[in-house]
């Protein structure tokens, strides 16, 4: 028996609109880069402890800064764990736009 299934054909991209497509998509998906300060407010002072990216499926990797900190964690609120000074409270600043909850 022959299958005479007509498939519409898919469309073709010319490099440019290729391109243009990956950028698209690149910048979709790129991960959100942020800066994990521990603060002192009585010292009136603070320090980078972490900088980290923060991926569309809520995956967090953290790369120390002042803290020796590095990996791969399944949220943020995980993250931070590891990111407790004593004494000190912890602020995430973002540098790019925050993940939408």
């Amino acid at each position: 028996m022959e299958n005479k299934t007509a498939f519409p054909a898919l469309p073709r991209f010319s490099p440019e609109e290729l391109r243009a497509e990956a950028d698209a998509l690149a910048a979709e998906e790129a991960p959100r880069r942020f800066a994990v300060f521990a603060l002192d407010e009585a010292e009136q002072d603070g320090v980078i402890l972490a900088w980290g990216q923060h991926f569309s499926d809520g995956r967090v990797v953290l790369t120390g800064d002042a803290a020796p900190v590095h990996g791969r964690f399944a949220s943020l609120r995980t993250a931070l764990r590891v990111c407790r000074p004593g004494g000190a409270s912890v602020h995430v600043s973002w540098v790019d736009p925050a993940p939408e909850a």
